[in-house]
């Protein structure tokens, strides 16, 4: 059955939407982490989960995506973490992570435009799926 990407979201609630001929949509929220570094070369080891941007809900708190991905390009591997968005929600309300502001500054002051929780990523990896790239394909770590 063939897969197709229908749409790209040009919204606050989804990124990608893919369909399979005859089957419901699946909506993702994909994220990409240019930041982050290996740990020996002065990563966080955090994962940044955006709820808020110039003031109004966002993120986590307005997808209608059923699947969060992560996407670190600067680890080793290319690393793809995915989890979905009820199961990061829970993981979101059950701990007091550290919210911070992120992003650019407003244009008249030195604030930052968006909120986010940071999760340790270590601590909660055991609740993602986490994909490597090896050149060829998406690899399932099995840690």
């Amino acid at each position: 059955m063939a897969q197709a990407v229908l749409t790209y979201g040009n919204t606050n609630k989804f990124d990608i939407m893919f369909q399979n001929v005859g089957q419901y949509p699946v909506f993702f929220e994909v994220k990409t982490d240019y930041w982050e570094k290996e740990m020996d070369e002065g990563g966080s080891g955090n994962m940044a989960i955006e709820y808020k941007c110039r003031g109004k809900p966002s993120g986590i708190r307005t997808t209608i995506a059923q699947w969060y991905a992560y996407y670190f390009p600067n680890l080793s591997g290319d690393q793809l973490w995915i989890i979905n968005v009820e199961k990061l929600k829970e993981l979101i309300k059950e701990n007091n992570f550290k919210r911070v502001s992120a992003g650019e500054t407003y244009y008249d002051s030195d604030d930052k435009v968006a909120k986010c929780f940071l999760i340790p990523r270590f601590d909660f990896k055991k609740y993602f799926q986490v994909f490597t790239w090896d050149g060829r394909g998406w690899l399932l770590s099995l840690e």
